[in-house]
């Protein structure tokens, strides 16, 4: 299930689960009981605080916290002073996203921020050619999906790719454009905040890499509303049913499961199927992979952070994944 990008070896990642809960039980169970912070990524947030609560269910007195994408400075207690460093009242808002994550280790690494988080959560694989990046260690936890999403009545539920790429460069602008519809009106176009994964794949993979809000200040990129919160049909920015925008499926998944307790935040959007194939189906444009991502040289990726990474990684876990929506 699990696979790793990394300029190091990683065996020690891919150990068994029989090894993972030596290390509970070994360094979990001392006197000494640490802080594991997670931040970054809203996709992951609800099924990574899930596992963490199973996880403490197994033994051990470790704190595991995950705190949501984009919390406000302050509004988090971790009980960790490297924490309130960063994020504490008057400080940086938590990490809102992929890129914001994997940024927030970099700037731990550099000296930049205190020592705080024990991983990140990531929607997207590193960035080719960026060499701090990808001295960082992206383990693969599950599969995942991004396509596109409206609520819009008399919409056809499959849209090609180019026609998708044709909305979003104000070549189609009004859904009477689409061949098939029966529904008439403006598009509103919207594109997840920066430091998104969710945003950054959607653009590489559905957009065919054609960033949608660029240039800036160009006639059609300054039609394109990137101020809604990934994920959320029910975001305030997103005012016209004849919206369309990008969605993961795993977050539909689990917003639409009432067994994840997770609030439903889909407002009636519905995901759309591309070149008629629904996400995640085999050949999807959109599939992707999602990562838990650590910096190996940080004393907080320490064997207790990377044990909890592969007991989570685990087969045994394979239904905790996707009952959140995900494939493993």
């Amino acid at each position: 299930m699990s696979s790793v990008f990394s300029m190091r070896k990683t065996a020690t990642v891919l150990g068994t689960a029989a090894a993972a809960m030596a290390l509970v039980v070994g360094s979990s169970a001392g006197a000494n009981a640490a802080t594991y912070v997670n931040a970054g990524s809203d996709t992951l947030q609800n099924v990574t605080r899930a596992l963490t609560t199973q996880y403490t269910t197994l033994g051990g007195t470790n704190n595991w916290i995950t705190v949501d994408a984009g919390k406000a400075a302050g509004s988090v207690t971790t009980g960790k002073a490297a924490c309130n460093t960063n994020y504490g009242a008057g400080k940086s808002a938590w990490p809102n996203g992929s890129g914001d994550g994997i940024n927030a280790l970099l700037a731990e690494r550099a000296g930049t921020n205190a020592n705080c988080l024990s991983f990140a959560r990531s929607s997207r694989g590193p960035k080719v050619g960026s060499i701090p990046e990808n001295s960082l260690t992206f383990t693969k936890v599950a599969g995942d999906a991004i396509t596109w999403a409206t609520k819009k009545p008399g919409v056809p539920n499959n849209l090609t790719q180019q026609q998708i790429k044709e909305i979003y460069n104000c070549t189609i602008t009004n859904w009477n454009q689409i061949p098939g519809s029966t529904a008439s009106g403006v598009i509103q176009k919207h594109i997840p905040q920066a430091g998104s994964g969710t945003r950054s794949e959607f653009i590489a993979r559905v957009l065919g890499g054609a960033d949608p809000t660029l240039p800036a200040g160009g006639a059609c990129a300054s039609t394109v509303i990137q101020t809604a919160q990934e994920n959320r049909g029910d975001a305030p920015q997103i005012t016209s049913i004849d919206a369309i925008i990008p969605y993961s499926k795993a977050a539909q998944g689990e917003q639409t499961n009432p067994a994840t307790g997770v609030g439903n935040h889909t407002n009636g959007f519905v995901l759309g199927n591309i070149d008629g194939i629904a996400p995640n189906g085999a050949g999807f444009v959109g599939n992707r992979d999602v990562f838990y991502v650590y910096d190996g040289t940080d004393t907080e990726s320490d064997t207790d952070a990377i044990a909890f990474i592969t007991w989570a990684t685990a087969p045994a876990q394979k239904a905790i994944w996707t009952s959140y929506g995900f494939s493993v």
